[in-house]
């Protein structure tokens, strides 16, 4: 039996409060949706609409939050990686970075990421034991600069993971072509119609507003029944009041409005509610993401999801502002996973390799990081026991002053404790013999091996010809 419970900092007292002031704020002071057919949506569903503001009522919000799955498969075309995302599901899920724009390493230092880093990432997601989601854009290539860029690194993710997949923005017509190449990828042109397959996250405007970008999102991957992740990043006192609660509740008001619209495109639409506001640097209102208070903000908006609204959450977690690979770097990741770790969120992003509040990716720190990770794991899961009478028997059989190092049990479970993977805990003396090596240099040297043990491409050969078919004839005919 696990003992393990979930951090909660508010009282269900609260939460219901919070969640009477957003319903207050939907109805009365509403949402800004820059999109025709969104707002034709909403008109057609009795919402009232001014504008482009839209005008929510309370009725619309409990069909809305009754309508969207508590647990769904996220499938993967490797069927044995498809994972079960809420209330259903075992620990917790890991999915890639998205939006670095710089990618450093001990060899090379910072430098403007390329295709080829963007590949590399992807392949390591894939070869990763705590990643579950590949995709997104771990780094950006910055010489990819063509119109059609999204198809060239959507089709990098299909060559190189057969994990459950997650998508990018963009317009309707761009994300249809991305799903075109799924089918291909799939070999089922009614894959989506039946499965849940790519994932996307979208980000409102702060303060109460979603632009055309998240609009056109949304409605592609909704009317699609495909996963939809609302990820506010509201600045307390720059793009949210000054007051944490305040944010929580401007917060969880923009996650309400986006699980509203998705299910009114398409009733029964995954949601995975997605808090990710911060508290900046006040003295420069730079974005930052060291400070523990943003995780209280953050922490409150999956205790509403989980505790009143019954959705799946996801949150930012492997979160640092240190520029290198240093004690500030270790405590504010440590910090901010375990947190959030503790908090019962079902899925986690911005986790491998994140510097830089979230400019630049490491690929020693992904390394590093999937110990951390590993180690936040091990204690949110609770203890472990091997013997179902507490070992009763055995501290009987030992009795006084024994030993138990060379007792039948000890042999049998010694290989199950947890281990880590870069951490050093040899003596000094075995230590100097194999190196010095600090977890830098061990983690430079394994994220190495991986890349050369790596496959070019897992996908079979005629799909990847497929694929550059059909990206070939969409670049040709546009």
């Amino acid at each position: 039996m696990q003992i393990a419970s979930n951090f909660r900092l508010l009282e269900t007292q609260t939460l219901s409060k919070i969640h009477e002031t957003s319903l207050d704020i939907l109805a009365n002071t509403g949402i800004i949706f820059q999109s025709a057919e969104c707002l034709e949506i909403f008109k057609a569903h009795g919402a009232k609409v001014d504008g482009q503001t839209v005008f929510i009522q309370e009725e619309m919000v409990d069909k809305a939050v009754n309508s969207s799955p508590e647990t769904f498969q996220w499938e993967a075309l490797n069927c044995e990686r498809t994972i079960n995302v809420g209330k259903e599901q075992q620990g917790i899920h890991v999915s890639m970075n998205n939006g670095p724009i710089y990618i450093q390493d001990l060899d090379m230092g910072r430098r403007p990421g390329t295709m080829k880093d963007l590949i590399n990432l992807y392949k390591l997601g894939q070869q990763s034991k705590i990643c579950s989601i590949v995709g997104q854009i771990p780094v950006e290539p910055g010489e990819v600069k063509n119109p059609h860029r999204y198809l060239d690194i959507f089709k990098q993710l299909l060559h190189h993971t057969d994990k459950p997949l997650f998508g990018y923005v963009g317009s309707q017509k761009e994300i249809n072509q991305m799903f075109d190449m799924v089918k291909i990828y799939m070999g089922d042109p009614d894959c989506l119609k039946n499965k849940h397959l790519i994932g996307v996250s979208l980000n409102p405007l702060s303060p109460l507003r979603y632009d055309k970008t998240p609009c056109e999102t949304m409605l592609a991957y909704a009317k699609e029944g495909q996963p939809i992740m609302v990820l506010t990043c509201a600045m307390s006192g720059v793009t949210a009041p000054a007051d944490p609660m305040g944010t929580v509740v401007l917060q969880n008001v923009e996650i309400l409005a986006g699980l509203v619209l998705s299910q009114l495109i398409f009733e029964g639409t995954p949601f995975i509610y997605s808090p990710a506001s911060a508290i900046p640097d006040m003295r420069t209102a730079n974005y930052i993401t060291g400070s523990p208070v943003s995780n209280q903000i953050n922490i409150a908006g999956i205790q509403m999801a989980a505790e009143l609204y019954g959705l799946p959450t996801r949150c930012m977690a492997g979160l640092t502002d240190s520029k290198i690979i240093d004690c500030q770097a270790g405590f504010e990741t440590m910090q901010n996973y375990l947190m959030v770790a503790m908090s019962g969120v079902n899925v986690v992003n911005e986790c491998f390799g994140i510097l830089d509040s979230i400019m630049t990716v490491s690929y020693e720190k992904f390394i590093i990081d999937e110990e951390i990770m590993s180690r936040a794991a091990c204690v949110v899961k609770g203890i472990d026991y091997f013997e179902d009478d507490f070992s009763i028997n055995t501290i009987k059989e030992v009795g006084h002053g024994g030993s138990y190092l060379t007792h039948p049990t000890t042999l049998k479970y010694c290989r199950k404790f947890w281990e880590p993977s870069v951490s050093e805990t040899k003596s000094f003396d075995d230590w100097e013999k194999n190196g010095s090596l600090d977890v830098k240099l061990k983690a430079n040297q394994k994220f190495k091996q991986i890349l050369e043990n790596s496959p070019d491409m897992i996908i079979d050969p005629d799909v990847g010809i497929d694929l550059e078919k059909y990206v070939k004839r969409v670049k040709k005919n546009e």
